[in-house]
């Protein structure tokens, strides 16, 4: 089985389906990211409220 070359209008789908990706990737990550931060943020409050919390003991 040979296969064709593709011609130059499936390399431009392929090229436009590979922007799209990439573009969902970015999106993806900066939701990451912030979902990430918050829940540090989260997480130091605690550590700080309970680390309050023993030196008051």
């Amino acid at each position: 089985m040979i296969l064709k070359e593709p011609d130059e209008k499936e390399l431009l789908e392929i090229l436009e389906l590979a922007k799209e990706a990439e573009q969902k990737a970015r999106e993806m990550c900066e939701i990451i990211t912030a979902n990430s931060r918050k829940w540090r943020l989260r997480a130091e409050a605690k550590r700080a409220e309970a680390a309050a919390k023993s030196l008051s003991k």
